[in-house]
């Protein structure tokens, strides 16, 4: 057995557990940021109930803030629900993902 091959293994490996920890962690905090922008959103139920997302296969996480969301403070004004939830969460984000790439890292390398 060679070093290459050997490394080479465990890079795949660590692809592997690297997309699915950075895609749950992508996962969650889509999740919390909707949460959020739900509670910030100035308008009636049924526009925060338009607030959702969905989990793509590639790991990312798309949120859809509404077919409102840019007239519910008038066509040109800023969404105060979505930028404030933005900068809330920004750092417990970035966290979460760092966390989620170490937790790779351990896996496939055996640490």
């Amino acid at each position: 057995m060679n070093d290459a091959a050997r490394i080479g293994r465990k890079l795949d490996r660590l692809k592997k557990a690297a997309m699915r920890h950075a895609g749950e962690a992508n996962r969650l905090s889509g999740e919390e940021l909707i949460r959020i922008a739900r509670i910030l959103h100035p308008g009636d139920g049924a526009n925060k109930a338009a607030i959702n997302g969905n989990a793509n296969t590639d790991g990312s996480y798309l949120c859809d803030f509404g077919p409102r969301a840019k007239v519910t403070e008038g066509d040109r004004a800023p969404r105060p629900f979505v930028n404030p939830a933005l900068s809330v969460t920004r750092k417990k984000h970035k966290n979460r993902a760092k966390r989620a790439i170490k937790k790779a890292m351990k896996e496939a390398f055996g640490g």
